[in-house]
């Protein structure tokens, strides 16, 4: 197990580097410069001026040299600063990453916690009225578009309703409050993202445990369980779900990444100064080195998340383990 997991893990090294030079080839093969947001609507600037800029910046440069130098950088663990505002890119990383660790993990509970019950309740009596509800209910959150959920709720309940605040964290006058008293204003205005988080993930993540759940409880151990005369809970819980679990627990090592690299779509509708919503400013604005930094961060994270996934299925299923040892 443990030579297995070491060379899973050298394994990594030589994807991530692929993906960090693929991804830098692409983004400098969109058209724009980081410059041109600073120069381009600036009538002042002189052709010299720009080229001046290239050249302090190092975007003069061939594109091999500048991903060696950005490589060089990386491998001491500074990704440089943003073209923006010159700030060092890990510190508007570290400013932006707890809002969205506690939007996706907030997230991600909600998920698991309703997707999971729902699954295990619509497989122990698949084609009864439950399941055909659920299962309407579920492809209806799935094909709705996350923008256009996000823009409807908004409309009705914001806007329309009044019940939930449009968009950002706080309210304008949140800075005097006490911080018992932002907390809940923060948990008020993470009422609707939360929710369009969870209706999108919610379809797909319940369809997985009730199809897996399904496929174990057609098995012959599942069948000899119930002719030794062990509880229904028994087996449904501690001989079927486990083994119905593994597909889960993928999708779990998978949502890792999601957890640092957020949501998009919700933190830039919904104002939320978070990881995503930087990612989106990032890419407008040609900012290479928030960009790679984020792309180097989410691609890490989620050859992690697939490891971790390997480790679970070996801890959940013995005959893994076996396989893995041999």
């Amino acid at each position: 197990m443990l030579r297995y997991s070491l060379r899973r893990l050298l394994a990594m090294i030589p994807v991530l580097l692929w993906i960090t030079v693929l991804s830098f080839g692409i983004i400098h093969l969109a058209p724009g410069k980081p410059t041109d947001v600073l120069t381009q609507f600036n009538p002042k600037v002189s052709l010299e001026a720009r080229q001046r800029m290239e050249q302090l910046y190092g975007l003069d440069q061939p594109v091999h040299v500048q991903y060696g130098r950005w490589l060089s950088r990386v491998a001491r663990l500074d990704f440089g600063r943003s073209f923006l505002d010159d700030r060092p890119v890990m510190e508007k990383i570290a400013e932006r990453l707890p809002i969205t660790l506690t939007l996706n993990v907030l997230a991600l509970v909600l998920v698991f916690g309703i997707a999971v019950p729902l699954g295990v309740r619509a497989a122990v009596r698949p084609g009864g009225l439950f399941d055909r509800v659920t299962t309407v209910l579920v492809f209806l959150g799935y094909s709705m578009p996350s923008f256009w959920l996000a823009l409807l709720g908004m409309a009705l309940f914001s806007v329309t309703l009044r019940w939930l605040p449009v968009s950002g964290l706080h309210a304008l006058d949140a800075e005097s409050w006490a911080w018992w008293r932002r907390l809940l204003d923060m948990g008020w205005h993470l009422i609707l993202p939360l929710a369009v988080t969870a209706v999108v993930s919610l379809a797909g993540l319940s369809r997985y445990a009730r199809a897996s759940l399904l496929d174990v409880l057609r098995q012959d151990y599942m069948r000899t369980a119930r002719a030794k005369g062990l509880p229904q809970g028994r087996v449904l819980f501690h001989h079927g779900l486990r083994n119905g679990l593994l597909p889960i627990i993928t999708i779990l090592g998978l949502s890792l990444p999601d957890l640092i690299s957020g949501s998009v779509v919700a933190e830039t509708i919904f104002s939320i100064p978070g990881m995503g919503r930087l990612f989106y400013e990032a890419v407008m604005a040609r900012d290479y080195a928030v960009v790679m930094a984020l792309v180097t961060i989410g691609a890490l994270l989620t050859l992690l998340g697939n490891f971790l996934a390997d480790l679970a299925y070996a801890a959940a299923d013995p005959r893994i383990r076996v396989g893995g040892a041999q």
